[in-house]
């Protein structure tokens, strides 16, 4: 796996650029652990108890303690906030609630940046486009044979529950196998055209209509 990191601002860089190289090459270190593997040790990223997400990065060279503050986002996105160079055994407060403040901004401003995204969006073409891309494109196939096998799939479901045929009848009918029945209905099946319109037509007396677009 590997996790994005993104600075918030330049919150982390202003903190980063005040330490030595070797300190510099020891927090790099950290960081790419932390974008590698999947369950990092508690050693290097730890949860702060009593705060709703937030998370301190543990960077230690030689005798000295430096903690960077950051929050996950969409599950495997970390935020770089705040950081600093530890001189006691418990975190400042007064470090914990800017990072708090941070997390609280930049969760306000991506709701700011989402909204001002779909503003002037008018039609369900205009959203698809906006989300999924162009038509042709990679992003707009994958989802267009999506909304295809959802609607295939929705659409035997209901017609199968209106013939009151079990799953198990139904392919009995059309030649098929349940379990082959109950891939479509859920959507995970490889849709063959025959045997579609095989389901359809001997199994629950419906005719299908191919439309070129």
């Amino acid at each position: 796996m590997k996790r994005d990191i993104i600075f918030y601002k330049n919150h982390f860089i202003e903190f980063y650029q005040k330490q030595d190289q070797k300190v510099k090459g020891k927090i790099q270190y950290v960081l790419e652990l932390i974008r590698q593997v999947e369950r990092v040790p508690e050693k290097f990223l730890k949860h702060l108890t009593g705060t709703n997400g937030l998370y301190e990065i543990r960077v230690e060279y030689q005798s000295n303690i430096y903690r960077i503050f950051c929050c996950f986002d969409d599950g495997q996105l970390v935020i770089l906030f705040n950081g600093f160079q530890k001189k006691s055994q418990k975190t400042p407060q007064r470090e914990i609630e800017k990072a708090e403040q941070l997390m609280k901004d930049y969760f306000n401003n991506k709701k700011m940046i989402a909204m001002e995204k779909y503003k002037d969006i008018k039609t369900f073409d205009e959203l698809i486009e906006l989300e999924h891309g162009k038509i042709g494109t990679e992003s707009r196939n994958k989802y267009e044979e999506g909304a295809q096998m959802f609607i295939v799939s929705e659409m035997l479901k209901q017609a199968r529950k209106e013939a009151q045929l079990t799953q198990e009848q139904l392919a009995e009918r059309a030649g098929t196998k349940k379990s082959y029945i109950s891939r479509l209905e859920n959507g995970k099946g490889n849709i063959q055209l025959s045997t579609l319109i095989r389901i359809f037509e001997r199994g629950l007396n419906r005719k299908i209509g191919l439309t070129f677009l």
